[in-house]
């Protein structure tokens, strides 16, 4: 049998079809819950990183799988051959896979690492951005704004363009709070509070609990809808006020 010296490069229209595959999900997704489609600046640094991790994740697909297979059809056992001679093991060779993918994930580690403060805490010149409680139910997400009376159900309307503070918490049992195209998902723990910040042009962003909770899970879904200032301005002042103001 021949070498099959063009089997790696074979295998390049398997990662090109992988990262098309990602791309149509990306444009089909239900509803538009997609980190690949990112609208806030939190899920375009989620975004840019997994394609930054994509990147080599394809390389070793294409050069692993490449070698197997070339292996497998190369060195192929025909009728007839004796036993081939047994050796020992290639220190040098053992080392350097072992060494460089390593190295691949220690750099994956750092670029992630680095994401972390962006992604955590709320942007320093937005140290006065509103607050708004975020508390999960079963089976419902419920936002009290701080001023008024009543919580709301499902929907989250926030100033367009501006930085926002959730405050994230549970009444129950654990939920978790995720909108993929505005920031990534933070759970929402009885007796504990957690914290995020989220920021989106005008539109309906949706996400939904990612966290099983029971029987009416799926129906736990989120509306983010961001309004001009002007107009949630408008509506803020509309809503039934708090008694004191708080």
């Amino acid at each position: 049998m021949r070498p099959m010296r063009s089997v790696p490069l074979a295998l390049l229209p398997v990662g090109v079809a992988l990262l098309a595959g990602t791309t149509a999900l990306a444009d089909n997704s239900s509803q538009g819950q997609s980190m690949l489609t990112p609208a806030g600046p939190q899920a375009q640094h989620i975004s840019d990183l997994w394609f930054i991790i994509l990147v080599p994740a394809l390389l070793v697909l294409l050069l692993v799988g490449g070698a197997i297979i070339y292996a497998a059809f190369h060195f192929k056992a025909k009728e007839g051959d004796a036993m081939p001679k047994q050796i020992g093991g290639n220190n040098a060779l053992e080392f350097t896979w072992t060494l460089v993918p390593a190295l691949i994930l220690l750099g994956i580690f750092i670029v992630s690492a680095t994401q972390l403060p962006f992604l955590r805490h709320t942007p320093a010149s937005a140290a006065d951005a509103m607050h708004i409680k975020v508390i999960g139910s079963q089976w419902v997400w419920n936002f009290k704004y701080a001023g008024l009376k009543n919580a709301y159900p499902g929907v989250l309307t926030i100033p367009a363009d501006e930085v926002v503070n959730l405050d994230i918490n549970s009444k129950d049992v654990i939920h978790s709070f995720s909108v993929p195209r505005l920031a990534g998902r933070l759970d929402a723990i009885p007796g504990k509070n957690n914290f995020m910040w989220i920021q989106a042009p005008a539109g309906n962003y949706y996400g939904q609990c990612t966290e099983f909770c029971g029987k009416a899970h799926a129906s736990m879904t989120i509306t983010v809808k961001a309004i001009p200032r002007s107009e949630f301005d408008t509506w803020y002042s509309n809503q039934p006020k708090a008694p004191g103001g708080s």
